[in-house]
């Protein structure tokens, strides 16, 4: 699909009120929107990814536009960044990244291996760390990511074009 057709579906989604993230159209334009990868960690589209809210139904402000349950809010998310968020929108009082109103370039970059993802703002800190983003303890998520690498599926083209902090 092209540009223009993710615009016309996004387009005409916004014109509902309530939009239920099980619902194929919805996954493929959340999907399409995040060019096939977690909006987090920038893993691609392999397996069951979720469409989750960036701001939990129970957080959200009265009053707001839409509601939690619309397509403006919610990010395609990896199991991994998905089970770690949960339903956190902040780590010790600093805001995590928010994928409708923040650039991921700006707030985070890639060791020279690209397996590292580095906060290089206080919102990509919080995140990296509420994301266990590089732990060992959560293996599994940086696994996957060498897995993709190996394979040439990641980081995504557009990430890769991007300066990352070299080694000491």
């Amino acid at each position: 699909m092209t540009d223009t057709g993710l615009q016309g579906l996004l387009q005409d989604l916004a014109s509902q009120e309530r939009h239920s993230p099980r619902s194929d159209v919805v996954r493929l334009a959340v999907r399409l929107r995040a060019r096939d990868a977690c909006e987090y960690c920038l893993l691609p589209t392999v397996g069951q990814f979720h469409v989750a809210h960036v701001t939990p139904p129970r957080a959200w402000p009265s009053g707001a536009a839409h509601g939690p349950d619309h397509v403006d809010n919610y990010a395609w998310c990896c199991p991994f960044c998905n089970a770690s968020r949960a339903a956190r929108t902040e780590l010790g009082g600093q805001r995590l990244f928010d994928p409708r109103r923040d650039h991921w370039r700006e707030h985070f970059a890639f060791a020279q291996d690209y397996l590292v993802v580095l906060g290089t703002t206080a919102v990509g800190r919080a995140t990296e760390a509420a994301l266990d983003l590089n732990s060992p303890r959560y293996g599994r998520h940086v696994t996957q990511r060498y897995r993709a690498l190996l394979e040439n599926h990641y980081p995504p083209a557009w990430a890769r074009s991007y300066p990352s902090i070299p080694k000491e």
